[in-house]
């Protein structure tokens, strides 16, 4: 009987794990947080990205915007490559590296540089190469 019982159980957890392999790995375990990824900044408007709030700093020339948000505390976090790392005019006051409320496996943990900035709309921002990220502090 207990071999029954193991076979399930090994059964239930690969059916699982097979059905999650194509989720993000935060919204797999974490159902109140969303995840989404935009090809471009064409794609990243207010309308598409109401849930957390469009940050005004992401530059035109973004690429692979990856974005996940709580929808019960407001926290978000978000990378994206570009060149130009922020909208002119925006992110210039230096700010202490991110430590964000939520987290998933693309955001950084090691190598990250000494200092970030401050961003519009609350967020904190740090860049490594041609990659930003950054963080939006949830309400609680």
């Amino acid at each position: 009987m207990p071999r029954i019982r193991t076979a399930g159980a090994v059964a239930t957890a690969l059916t699982l794990a097979l059905g999650l392999s194509g989720c993000s790995v935060v919204a797999a375990f974490t159902p109140h947080v969303e995840a989404e990824i935009y090809d471009s900044a064409k794609e990243f408007t207010p309308t598409a990205t109401s849930a957390f709030g469009s940050p005004s700093f992401v530059p035109d020339d973004a690429t692979v915007i990856r974005a996940d948000w709580d929808t019960e505390s407001g926290a978000a976090i978000l990378t994206f490559t570009s060149a130009k790392h922020f909208k002119e005019g925006t992110c210039t006051a230096e700010a202490p590296v991110p430590k964000p409320a939520i987290q998933d496996s693309w955001w950084p943990i090691e190598g990250l540089p000494p200092k970030g900035v401050s961003c519009p709309g609350g967020w904190s921002a740090f860049v490594m190469g041609n990659q930003t990220y950054a963080a939006l502090p949830g309400k609680g």
